[in-house]
């Protein structure tokens, strides 16, 4: 095998790994949803509050590449519970230069279609966007993104690659949209951990590692902030992707 044959190869090793943990948190979907919640009611209070979400995915040269979104929302009382209204105010993106031009996509898109949330009276979401549904559509939306590199045949220059990385990420992220914890404005318990064994279309089989914690507010029963790391392994390779959230009255709010 020749030097350039074997970077091919480690490259893909590291696009499969990163489409991999770019999908992971629909895996732990149906989990999430069958698990049983003991908190109580929530008090959510009337006045704004900021809501902030940071996502930061590993890439396939060890950097990463990160997002912080940031939303003016309030809750108000409807018949099932509480309706979380929102919109985006603020976005900034952290990413090496070579990703520039898919730094500028992040800047410009605006995620304010994620609101309005409906939350049952203990916090728990119930929108039906926020679960990703079964493994066949998680099967499926990877063999299309596997499907679209594999045209590709991937460049063999770094920038080439990264940027084979990253749409795919952003094609399953079309397929799957956003995922939610169930009850992440209103966490329940101690921290949790979950594993699932993912196979890939290739053949290879990869493991998920979900951990998740989080800090309640104790005068409104809401999440005060939030973390999520969710660990892919594939063929002997490690990669990470987190998201933090954060909740708290509005500058200027009482």
């Amino acid at each position: 095998m020749t030097d350039e044959e074997g970077r091919a190869i480690d490259r893909r090793a590291a696009l499969r790994l990163a489409l991999a943990a770019a999908l992971a948190p629909a895996t732990i979907s149906a989990q999430a949803r069958a698990q049983q919640f003991s908190g109580g009611l929530i008090a959510p209070p009337t006045d704004p509050m900021r809501y902030s979400r940071i996502v930061s995915r590993d890439l396939v040269d060890g950097r990463s590449f990160r997002v912080a979104r940031s939303f003016a929302v309030e809750f108000r009382r409807f018949d099932q519970g509480f309706m979380l209204h929102g919109r985006q105010v603020e976005v900034a993106v952290y990413a090496p230069a070579p990703l520039a031009q898919f730094a500028e996509l992040e800047r410009s898109r605006d995620e304010s279609g994620l609101f309005p949330i409906a939350l049952d009276p203990f916090g728990r979401i119930l929108s039906p966007g926020s679960d990703l549904g079964d493994q066949a559509n998680v099967g499926r939306a990877v063999e299309r993104a596997f499907a679209a590199l594999s045209r590709q045949q991937l460049a063999q220059d770094e920038r080439a690659t990264l940027e084979g990385f990253v749409a795919a990420l952003h094609a399953a992220g079309g397929e799957l949209v956003a995922h939610l914890p169930v009850d992440l404005f209103a966490p329940a318990g101690s921290p949790r951990q979950r594993e699932q064994q993912v196979a890939l279309p290739d053949g290879s089989q990869g493991r998920v590692l979900t951990r998740f914690e989080a800090e309640l507010d104790d005068a409104t029963g809401l999440m005060r902030s939030a973390q999520r790391e969710v660990v892919t392994e594939v063929n002997n390779t490690r990669r990470a992707t987190s998201e933090s959230w954060s909740l708290a009255l509005a500058s200027g709010s009482h």
